[in-house]
Parts: C-alpha cells; structure tokens; sequence
C-alpha cells in the first residue's frame, strides 16, 4: 500500500490466499496489503493442526494491535472446510428435521470447537435462507427448512452455540438466497416476490438474528426488484443494505459481503466496482476469496472512489470502525467450554426421516445390492471442500451387513438375483435421464428402500417405491446413521422441514 486511504481500505477487506503453507511470497504480499482479515479454504487445510500453525505465520506477519479475522464456512453438511480430525455435523436441513434448539447450540459449539482448534474466529454460519424454491441448488440442505420461524429459532440456536465458544457467528445470505434456482457463484439470481412476501419469508430469519444480537451479516448477491427496482445485486444495494438492514432493522453490526469474486458480481458491475458500490451502500467488511492481486487493486479502487468523492470518507472509516471493533472482540474471548464431539452422529441419526412406508431391517449377513444414482460433487464455491465419500455399501459392510454395490442402470438380471435392493439417490429432479432410469428400476423392483441423500423433493417424483427415507445429506455421518437404523431396526424420528409436495 502507498497512502494512508489505500491502508485504510484494506482494513475493511477480508482476503484469501492460495497454499496449505506460510509461503514467503503471500506473506509479504499480505504484510504489503495488512487487511483486516483472511478467508480460509480447503485449499489452505492440509490438518487442523498444520491449519493452526498457518494462522499463527499469517498473524505474525500481519501483526499489528488488532488480530486479523480467520474467517472461514463450517456449517456442516456439504460445506464444511474442516474435515479430518473434525467434529462431523449433519447439514442445516438434517437439524431442521430433528427441529431441536437445545442441539443446534451443542452443535454450534462442536463447530466452534474447531473452529477455534484451527486458529479461525469468524464462521460464516449459520445459514438462514428460506428453503422455499425446491430448484434451488446453491443452498438446498444448507437451509434449516421452508418454515421462516423455524430457520430462525435454529439458526439463532446454531449461533448462540457459536458465540459460547467464542466464535464470530455470521448469518447469510441477507436479505435471502433461498428463493432462487440460479446459483450466484455463476450469474446474478433474481427473486422474484413481492416486498411482502419477502419481508414475512425470507427477511423474517435475519430480523430475529438482529434481535438477537448477532454481531455479524453476510450479503446475498441476488437482485430483488421489489426490494430495490434498479436491480441491483443486495450486496450493492443502498436500498437493501442501509434502508432495510441498517435502518428498517436497526442493525449495527458487521455487514460482510459474500465474496466480490463470484460471477453474479464479477462478470457483472466487476469485483472492484462492486467493492466500491458495496462500502457505498452500507457493508463494512468485503471478501476476495482467491486473489491477493486483486484484493490490492480493490484497495487502491476504494481510495480513488474516496478521492473522487464517489465514496464518502466518514463511510470508509465507519466501515473500518465497525469492523476494528469485531476484530477487538475476537482478541479478548476467553477458553472456549467443552464440546460434545459426538453430537454431529445423534444430530444425523435424529435427522432421519420417512417420506413414505417404514424403514425395514436388515440384519447383520443380509445380502442388500446398493445402487447409486447420485449427482457428481460440484467444483466450485460451497462445495470446493468436498471429499471422496465412502459409499453407504461401505457402511453397511462395517455393521456386517453383506452389501455390494451396482450401477443405478444394472441390467434386469442383476436386480433379479438380489433379495433386498437400495436405491441411493440424489438431486434426480435436476437431472431427467437419471430420473427416468431410477423410475425404470422401481417399476421393476417397487420393494427397493429409496434414500434420498439430498434434498427430500426426489420422493415426490419417485413415487414408485414403497419406502423412501431421507438423510438430507450424503456425507458419511448420514450414511452410517442410516446404515445403523436399518440394522438396529429404528424407525426414522426425524420430520420433514420442507413440504415435498412442491416438487411434483
């Protein structure tokens, strides 16, 4: 940095770097930049622990009288940054069918137990889209539910669980991402509601996280006409952020833009612009996921808007204001309180729900053919921190069952030979070649148990079988959670948190 402006815009950007290392390279070019903040990816997490010795360089090399925000997604489900070593956690969906506050806080605190272990202070979660547009893939299982109290109460929960073990809670995507089908990482969603419908459904959760003191609010990169009929993206809209959020909320908080780097934003006004427009219109603190380049360019574009007078000084500095007082928080939180590390598995197992028939037993030496006809795991954004799952064949095995898998287009002979069939499934609906081959092999074997590992709408459309059960998630903890109700012959307790009928 040059000046004192172009010091004091990075100090309201949080940034990311590429590296499992402190390589002396993006140490210097941090030392250069001094932001307020660094976002962590998988890319950066080879364990918990060579995690927290990589903080430790970075905040070393950034020192200063404030510690840099350690930001990072660990909300559980698909979207968990941390992996091996960690608490393993259900997705939101998952917690929405246990409908539980009491255990959405224990889970929040096992999340903030590794958090912390790795050296972050700021968690991007909980999320409290609505689930309400059954296409909607971006967010899906990482929403409570289709219930705007419900996501709010959990939510709240999630935080308050957080916030006990001394983690940053940021609620998102503001003012929300769940009624859209189009995914922002890649273009800019529209929702399209009236401002009604959208301050009773999706608004809602956020009002309450308000109410409920959390400290921090990640921007949706969506244009909500209602909302402000210019079209603007609400991560750029005065409208949204100040009129609505700061305003109509009262919300005082940290404001977070989701990252500026995303094709809703880049391929559109462009990620320095929008930083720019994005301080302008009411947040404090800007992401750069993937660019350390960039995030120095974007800090000498909010010192020229400043100059230009495009960019009012006092919004700078109440920006920086706001975020140097989160910073001064996470430097003075005390040893978080013990974590239950086993709460992710009863949360999974609670989670399981029927969407129809009841779920049969199989004991240990059964013979069970599992097919999959799941969607492959997305590269970008959210799910970047994807790994290889082990099958639900593989966890059936472990309890003795005599599993085997197959392709979902195994031949007639193949399903013929088997005494009892899995059909694994997930996001069908998305894909109607899969879809018309699942339906071919209920047709001939309706007796087949359907799981449902992602969003619970395929039941609707696979109405061939008798038996449909729902993990909300194809993570490991759900599939063994499934795989040991079926041998211990539980019945699922779990309740659906979206209405599946919207999928037909």
């Amino acid at each position: 940095m040059t000046g004192e402006l172009e010091a004091l815009a990075a100090r309201t950007l949080c940034v990311g770097f590429d590296g499992a290392q402190a390589d002396p390279r993006v140490l210097h070019s941090l030392t250069q930049l001094r932001p307020a903040g660094v976002i962590l990816f998988a890319r950066n997490i080879a364990s918990i622990e060579d995690c927290a010795e990589l903080v430790a360089r970075v905040q070393a090399a950034c020192e200063d009288e404030l510690p840099l925000l350690v930001t990072l997604d660990q909300e559980g489900g698909r979207v968990a940054r941390l992996r091996a070593g960690a608490a393993e956690v259900p997705s939101a969906m998952a917690l929405g069918a246990c409908d539980d506050e009491e255990l959405c806080e224990r889970v929040g605190l096992a999340l903030a137990a590794d958090v912390r272990r790795a050296g972050a202070t700021v968690n991007f979660a909980p999320v409290l889209d609505v689930a309400s547009d059954p296409r909607n893939t971006v967010i899906g299982t990482r929403s409570f539910g289709d219930d705007p109290e419900r996501v709010a109460r959990l939510g709240l929960a999630l935080a308050r669980g957080l916030e006990r073990g001394g983690v940053v809670a940021v609620a998102k995507h503001f003012p929300g991402h769940g009624a859209t089908e189009v995914d922002s990482h890649l273009a800019l969603p529209v929702v399209a509601a009236d401002a009604a419908q959208l301050r009773a459904r999706d608004v809602a959760p956020f009002a309450r996280a308000v109410a409920g003191g959390l400290r921090a609010i990640m921007t949706a990169h969506v244009a909500v006409p209602a909302l402000d009929p210019d079209g603007r993206p609400a991560t750029l809209s005065k409208r949204v952020l100040t009129g609505i959020l700061r305003e109509e909320l009262a919300f005082d908080g940290v404001c977070v833009t989701d990252c500026m780097q995303m094709g809703a934003i880049d391929t559109t006004v462009g990620s320095e612009g929008g930083a720019v427009e994005a301080l302008r219109a009411g947040a404090d603190l800007v992401i750069v996921s993937h660019s350390l380049e960039l995030a120095a360019r974007i800090a000498r574009a909010i010192a020229a808007a400043v100059r230009a007078g495009r960019l009012p000084l006092a919004r700078l500095t109440e920006a920086v204001a706001r975020v140097d007082a989160l910073r001064r928080w996470t430097a003075s939180v005390p040893a978080p309180p013990a974590a239950d590390p086993g709460v992710g598995r009863e949360a999974a197992r609670r989670a399981l729900t029927m969407a129809r028939g009841t779920l049969p037993r199989w004991e240990p030496g059964a013979r069970v053919l599992v097919l999959s006809s799941a969607e492959a795991a997305l590269e970008y954004g959210a799910a970047d921190a994807q790994r290889d799952n082990p099958p639900f064949a593989q966890a059936l095995q472990a309890l003795g069952v005599d599993a085997w898998e197959a392709p979902a287009t195994a031949g007639a002979e193949v399903l013929e030979q088997a005494e009892r069939v899995a059909l694994v499934v997930s996001r069908v609906q998305h894909d109607p070649a899969r879809l018309e081959s699942a339906r071919a092999l209920l047709t001939r074997r309706p007796d087949a148990l359907l799981v449902v590992a992602r969003e619970p709408y395929d039941a609707t459309l696979l109405a061939q079988a008798r038996a449909a059960v729902c993990t909300f998630g194809e993570e490991p903890v759900s599939l063994r959670a499934l795989a040991e109700a079926l041998v211990a012959g539980e019945q699922p307790r779990g309740r659906m948190p979206v209405s599946i009928d919207a999928a037909g």
